[in-house]
């Protein structure tokens, strides 16, 4: 005390004076008396201490630089130097200099002497050369000394039992306690001094952690290196000084490496702890296993187990702080006994630390000089940069960390220490990333991604990367020692929590994947670290992203989390087993949804990552789902992971989402075509999604106003249907109803695309696809049309028209055709728009070669023109009716906004294309019945039937379009050859088989040629045109091969509405061709017409159109061809004689109908019509005959033509016919013509006296005329055909008067004239009297049979004999005193009431009665003989009643004409007398008769004979 006293209170003692004192002390604290060396020791230290606290009062500036020793030094610091130089060469065992005295001194002692002064002076160290000196070369060299034995020591090898090592090599505990202590100094404290010297020290401390060292020693070495790593600082300076030199040894990487070796060592070379007895722990009690109670509540308790060594965690980890409990442990001269897991927990700490620190250095820059003052010798050109020793600190590190972080993580058996690895780990790898460490980095991430997953899942991602060779040699280990044991041997630690199937990947074969593998707790608690990773650190991860998403796509599938639609990409548990086969513990089914929530997070905060960390995390999820594609190929189940994130990350990164928009929709469409249904359905889901957000985003500048993004965005949309999978198909169109009904508005130049989508079809498509497209048309067409830019129209048109023509369901094509009708609406609403608006689509407004400069609106409405005309030729029936009514209603409506030339176009370019295509189309059809089973009507069951409906719309179509428009029409150049072409159409249609057809050619040439009346235009080449078509459909219709109609079952002859139709156009079109009519056109005409009349009605099918009329009516064709006769008629006699022969010569040919019929008629088949209707027909003819010639005889054109003579010559047949007609009316009618006629031209022929050479020529010139009648009256008053057995008495009453008219008649107009007459025709008409005057004679002579109708014959013709006779009888009795002279009238007659009293004059008068008398003479002589055979014969029967009466009178006459031949006897012809006497020898055998009538006539007869009985004078 007295020491301590004098040395603390003044600086009196100095030098040797202050040594003694020491001297002292040293020597009493190793005492024998334990109080007194404890006291001492006190002392000591206090005092030593004391010297060195002096130093720090001296002032005095450091001397300079010198290599003295304590000479130079002032005496307060020469005392410390010297102290503490004898201090260090006592530890050494060596005599002090300065304190000479001491004996005895302990190394212990000296060392933590030493240690103190060092630890608490330092800055006299750094002030002092002498002292650096000193440090330098003495206290290094012990240190280094004192270490050797440690180094060379072996703990577990000892030599033989007899041989001990030597002392001063084995280590001793205290030795190496205050040794290492020093060291911990000198390394914090003088580290800038002894730059090499602390190189070689930790070299050493790193060697004491060899695996043959002692466990105390090991100990020692931890705690130490852990002192030191906890230090960011020393740290910096390690790497600095070595790691960052080339030539100096890498201590920080050595530190490190052998920390990791450690761990390892622990693990890999101890025994395995023996495992309880299992068979004494019962379910429910705990038990302990390796040393570890596992069981029912029981917490587990920090520590690591590995391969069946299990070590607990005996110190809890505070970062930045090392405690350290053996260092502090100076009193003990034994190793205290270690506690297991003391070591591991140690290293655990230090590699916690070491990322700690390196991440403080990182972070914050550790200032260099807060411990060390400057160095004078050190410059600073030496120094490394601040970021190259960071660099290097990761480089140095990351080996060893990584092996035995990775170890520790698989070992570790409690959540909190894997947190802290897995921490540490993430720290780590985001220091890596950060400093652009891509190896580091990755390699981190692999391990914890390696843990994540259940043990020897093989993923080639992970094995990519270097270094984890070092982890997963381990794991496979540990993998592979459980097989041995039971199944849950190696692992009792691990709370499996999911069991589930592997992912299936490209590098393995299907075969190796088969095992369901196993999820512990803590592969998800690595699993969160991931998502932390990517979280916290996802810009920094760049190509990383792979290997994090690779991984969490694996587990999501083990744990069977799936997306589900229309939740935007986030994973859900799957509901059913059914759709996973993950088996899920009760734990840690409310985990999962709370990782599927921060996975979504994760892609969520994408939106924050830079743009370039965005394209890495973009890429890395193609990459990803690139292979899910080809696993898919395989028709495995794919993962849907990374499209569904694709879809999330799009969706959140909205704002800038055109720098990835292309890669992720180019991956999206690749899924989109994948063969595989639930790729492609969740392609579809996301790409689909992704463009409905784009478009509802709200984007700067906005949408509306950036046509560029809007073709962006909407550019994949268009490129799926490029993909024919119907599914993909319906998801867009799907989408397409989303864009129209949320984003409408925000279209513009994006129209035409959603436009093209919806037009997108195809033939694979189902009725449910083209439905909803066509929903989504309609919705655009009649909803958004005002908000489509102009240029969307012709493609509005073209889809509609699309739709119109897809075969799917035939609602939707007419509905679409409606739609081109409702376009057309609008077309013409805003046509002041549309006449402003520029078009530039070229591709799909129609090519018109030829119209360049169409306006863009006229154009439009050629588009929509030449769709419907393509949807006229559609193949389903209904659509082209329905288009060909729309186009030609569209044509009628809005024709007049077409500019004129435009109408070329629609002409050429629209109508007649669509008439050829129709005429080509028809021709091809089909004509079997269709197959269908609906039941169709006749007229439509085949193809060619339904084309046929077609044609009827088109050309009555076009038809109306010439009439309508025809004004416009005329002023277009081309009209006429386009008039032309329509007629060849209308021409070629009627000449169709298929009458429905040729009706309606027909009905459109009629319009053609109706409304040409309307205008007075006189176009005649036009009209020639319709004339010529006319004629040549007339000509070409009606021929006929009889044969073949004979023949074939079913022949095809044109109907009688369409030669009535025919028939009914003449008399409309002659007005216009009339001023060029010719007889050549009216030869034509004529053979037309009775072509026309000569087609046979072959069907009933006709009957409905024949039998409108009563049954005495003529038919409607026969109506029609007497309308265009009649036409001609007028046009002939008010402009045209030249006609008049023709039209005569038509009339005959027709008026045969009356008895000749031709050919084709004989086949009629309907009962009624053949041959009555055309005996009517020619009734009507005959009787316009008659009439013409009344109208036209006296025309110099008819009378120098034959037109008489054929006119006797065509009534002929019929009155020769009579009784035999078909019809008992045509013989009156051709009577009444005859006579009509005969009447009309003997009017012509009045003669006068001045007139005698044109007399006898008009007489010559009839000759052949006179000779046809005498011959025509000739056969019908005696016809050969009987009246038919139903005719009645008064029936046969009426004909005779018939016959007694014409005697009447020619009584009157001939024989009253006859020298207007031949002689022959005279002579005929006596022959002609004469017959008739004993016909019925004649006809009872061949009758013997006196039936009752032979009788009422006879009877009723008498009258006609009588007037025969009496007409004879009147031109034979001459009487002069009744002649009158004197000029009388032309016709010279003078008719008396008194019988038969006629008077002719001149040369009449002789002709005529010299021809009477003859024939009258024969007659009463023929009468005579009959008369009395007859009587002879029937005797005693009387003849008949009229048969007497008819004696009677013939006796009468005869007495008459022998008084009359007597008063003229001058004048008689020699041979009528001869006649006359000839009669009385027939008179004679007349007196036989009984009949007292014949007797009174007899006696009058034979009276007048009594002249006669001689010549007279």
């Amino acid at each position: 005390q007295t020491l301590t006293l004098l040395t603390t209170t003044n600086t009196v003692l100095q030098g040797d004076s202050l040594a003694r004192c020491l001297v002292i002390c040293f020597r009493l604290a190793f005492s024998k008396d334990s109080t007194v060396s404890t006291t001492a020791g006190a002392t000591v230290r206090h005092l030593v201490s004391a010297i060195f606290d002096r130093t720090s009062a001296v002032t005095d500036p450091a001397p300079p630089l010198t290599k003295g020793g304590a000479a130079d030094l002032p005496p307060m610091v020469a005392d410390a130097y010297l102290l503490f130089q004898d201090l260090i060469q006592l530890v050494n065992a060596d005599q002090p200099l300065w304190l000479q005295g001491i004996v005895e001194m302990t190394r212990t002692f000296g060392l933590e002497l030493s240690e103190s002064l060092l630890n608490n002076y330092s800055h006299v160290f750094y002030k002092y050369q002498p002292f650096r000196l000193l440090l330098k070369e003495k206290v290094c060299s012990l240190v280094i000394k004192l270490f050797s034995p440690n180094i060379k020591y072996r703990g577990g090898t000892g030599g033989p039992s007899g041989q001990q090592a030597a002392a001063f090599d084995k280590p001793y505990y205290h030795i190496s306690l205050r040794l290492l202590r020093v060291v911990s100094v000198l390394v914090e404290k003088y580290y800038r001094l002894l730059v090499t010297e602390c190189e070689i020290f930790l070299s050493l401390i790193v060697k004491f952690l060899d695996p043959d060292k002692p466990g105390w020693q090991r100990s020692l070495a931890l705690e130490l290196i852990h002192r030191m790593v906890v230090q960011p600082r020393l740290l910096t300076e390690f790497c600095r000084w070595y790691d960052c030199r080339t030539h100096a040894t890498n201590i920080f990487q050595d530190m490190v490496n052998s920390l990791g070796a450690y761990v390892q060592n622990v693990f890999v070379t101890s025994q395995p702890a023996e495992p309880q007895p299992q068979h004494t722990a019962s379910a429910g009690t705990p038990s302990l296993i390796a040393g570890l109670p596992v069981g029912p509540g029981i917490s587990v308790q920090p520590g690591f187990y590995y391969r069946g060594v299990y070590k607990p965690l005996l110190v809890s980890w505070i970062g930045g702080t090392a405690k350290c409990t053996y260092l502090d442990m100076t009193d003990r001269q034994e190793p205290p006994p270690l506690q297991d897991g003391y070591g591991v927990s140690l290293a655990f700490s230090c590699l916690l630390d070491v990322i700690r620190s390196v991440s403080l250095i990182i972070d914050h820059n550790v200032p260099n000089n807060d411990r060390f003052p400057p160095v004078p010798e050190t410059s600073e050109d030496d120094e490394v940069k601040i970021e190259a020793v960071r660099v290097q600190l990761l480089e140095s590190s990351w080996c060893g960390l990584l092996s035995a972080l990775a170890l520790l993580l698989d070992a570790s058996t409690e959540d909190s220490t894997a947190e802290n690895i897995l921490k540490s780990m993430q720290l780590f790898s985001s220091l890596a990333a950060r400093l652009g460490l891509c190896k580091q980095r990755d390699s981190f991430i692999t391990a914890v991604c390696k843990a994540s997953l259940p043990p020897h899942y093989t993923l080639s991602v992970l094995k990519a990367t270097p270094s984890t060779q070092l982890v997963s040699g381990a794991s496979s280990q540990g993998a592979n020692d459980s097989e041995g044991g039971t199944s849950w041997d190696g692992d009792y630690r691990h709370q499996v929590v999911a069991v589930g199937t592997p992912l299936p990947t490209a590098s393995l074969p299907p075969s190796a994947q088969q095992g369901p593998v196993m999820l512990t707790a803590k592969n998800l608690q690595c699993m969160r670290a991931i998502l932390s990773i990517a979280h916290c650190h996802g810009d920094l991860l760049g190509p990383a992203w792979h290997i994090v998403l690779t991984t969490l796509q694996h587990l999501v599938w083990i744990l069977g989390l799936k997306p589900t639609a229309g939740q935007g990409g986030h994973l859900k548990v799957a509901k059913s087993s059914s759709e996973t086969n993950a088996v899920i513990t009760t734990a840690v089914m409310a985990d999962l949804p709370v990782l599927a929530t921060m996975l979504s997070n994760l892609f969520e905060s994408s939106s924050n990552l830079s743009e370039d960390s965005l394209h890495h995390l973009v890429d890395a999820l193609i990459v990803i789902s690139g292979e899910s594609l080809q696993l898919a190929y395989n028709n495995r189940e794919p993962s849907l992971f990374a499209v569904a994130k694709l879809l999330e990350t799009g969706d959140v990164n909205m704002g800038r989402i055109e720098t990835v928009w292309v890669k992720i929709t180019c991956h999206l469409l690749e899924a989109c075509s994948h063969p595989h249904a639930k790729m492609r359905e969740w392609g579809g889901e996301a790409l689909c999604n992704l463009i409905q957000a784009a478009l509802k985003y709200h984007h700067q500048p906005p949408l509306n106003t950036n046509p560029k993004m809007q073709t962006l965005l909407l550019g994949p949309l268009v490129e799926l249907s490029a993909i024919p999978h119907p599914d993909v198909r319906g998801r867009q169109l799907e989408c397409v109803m989303h864009i129209l009904h949320s984003s409408a508005e925000v279209l513009t130049q994006g129209w035409p695309l959603v436009i093209t989508v919806i037009g997108a079809l195809r033939p694979q498509h189902s009725e449910a696809l083209v439905r909803t497209a066509f929903q989504a048309l309609q919705l655009v067409l009649t909803d958004f049309l005002p908000l489509t830019p102009h240029h969307s129209l012709p493609l509005a048109v073209d889809t509609a028209a699309k739709f119109g023509s897809q075969t799917q369901d035939l609602n939707i094509s007419l509905t679409a055709v409606g739609l081109l009708w409702n376009l057309s609406d609008y077309f013409y609403q805003h046509q002041d728009q549309l006449k402003n608006a520029i078009i530039a689509e070229p591709k799909i407004l129609p090519d018109l070669p030829g119209y360049k400069e169409m306006c863009v609106f006229d154009k439009l409405w050629m588009c929509l023109f030449s769709r419907l005309g393509d949807l006229c030729l559609d193949s389903r029936p209904a659509t082209r009716k329905s288009a060909g009514q729309t186009l030609f209603s569209t044509i009628a409506a809005h024709g007049s906004l077409l500019q004129t030339q435009t109408w070329q176009a629609v002409l050429w370019q629209v109508l007649f294309p669509l008439l050829d295509k129709v005429s080509i189309e028809s021709g091809l059809a089909s004509t079997e019945k269709a197959g269908d089973n609906l039941l169709i009507h006749h007229s439509r069951n085949t193809e060619q039937k339904q084309w046929s409906e077609t044609q009827v719309l088109t050309i009555s179509g076009v038809a109306r379009v010439f009439v309508t428009k025809r004004i416009l029409l005329t002023a277009l150049g081309d009209f006429h050859k386009a008039w032309r072409l329509l007629l060849e159409h209308i021409e070629k249609l009627s000449l169709s088989t298929t009458q429905e057809v040729s009706l309606a050619a027909l009905r459109s040439f009629h319009e053609m040629v109706v409304s040409g009346e309307e205008t007075g235009e006189a176009d005649s080449s036009r009209w020639a045109t319709a004339w010529k078509s006319w004629l040549s459909i007339g000509k070409r219709s009606t021929v006929l091969d009889i044969k073949l109609l004979q023949s074939s079952p079913a022949p095809a002859v044109p109907s009688q509405a369409f030669l009535t139709s025919l028939a009914h156009i003449f008399p409309l079109l002659f007005p216009h061709i009339k001023a060029s009519f010719t007889n050549e056109d009216l030869d034509n005409l004529s053979t037309v017409v009775y072509a026309l009349v000569n087609i046979p009605v072959l069907t009933d099918a006709e009957l409905g159109y024949i039998l409108s009329g009563q049954d005495d009516s003529l038919l409607p064709l026969h109506i029609s061809c007497y309308k265009c006769i009649n036409v001609l008629e007028s046009h002939a006699l008010s402009n045209n004689q030249h006609l008049l022969p023709g039209i005569f010569r038509l009339y005959e040919r027709l008026s045969q109908f009356v008895h000749t019929w031709p050919e084709g008629a004989n086949l009629c088949q309907v009962k009624g019509l053949y041959p009555a209707k055309f005996v009517l027909f020619g009734e009507k003819m005959l009787l316009s005959l008659g009439r013409l010639y009344e109208k036209t005889h006296n025309l110099e054109i008819v009378s120098k033509s034959s037109v008489l003579l054929d006119i006797v010559n065509t009534v002929r047949v019929p009155l020769k016919n009579k009784y035999s007609c078909a019809k008992q009316s045509s013989w009156r009618i051709a009577k009444e013509v005859l006579v009509s006629v005969i009447a009309t031209s003997l009017g012509d022929c009045k003669p006068s006296d001045k007139a005698c050479k044109t007399k006898e020529a008009g007489k010559l010139e009839d000759t052949e005329v006179w000779t046809v009648v005498s011959e025509t009256l000739d056969s019908f008053l005696f016809s050969d055909s009987k009246p038919p057995q139903d005719r009645t008495a008064e029936q046969l009453c009426e004909d005779e008067l018939i016959d007694c008219d014409i005697i009447e008649f020619l009584k009157d107009k001939v024989l009253s004239q006859p020298s207007l007459f031949p002689h022959e025709f005279l002579l005929s008409i006596m022959v002609i009297l004469n017959k008739g005057s004993i016909h019925s004679a004649s006809q009872s002579s061949f009758n013997s049979d006196l039936n009752q109708n032979l009788d009422l014959y006879m009877t009723i013709r008498e009258d006609f004999a009588r007037i025969c006779f009496e007409t004879l009888l009147q031109f034979s009795l001459l009487d002069d005193s009744e002649q009158v002279n004197g000029n009388l009238e032309y016709n010279g007659i003078l008719r008396k009431d008194d019988f038969g009293k006629m008077i002719l004059k001149g040369e009449d008068e002789k002709i005529t009665n010299k021809l009477a008398v003859t024939s009258l003479l024969y007659r009463f002589k023929e009468v005579l003989k009959k008369y009395v055979e007859d009587e002879a014969l029937h005797a005693p029967v009387p003849l008949p009643v009229h048969r007497v009466s008819e004696m009677s009178f013939v006796l009468k006459a005869i007495a008459t004409l022998i008084s009359s031949l007597k008063k003229s006897a001058g004048e008689v012809d020699r041979r009528t007398w001869v006649q006359l006497i000839d009669l009385y020898p027939d008179l004679v055998s007349a007196t036989a008769s009984t009949a007292p009538s014949v007797a009174s006539s007899l006696k009058q007869a034979l009276l007048q004979y009594g002249d006669l009985l001689q010549p007279p004078k």
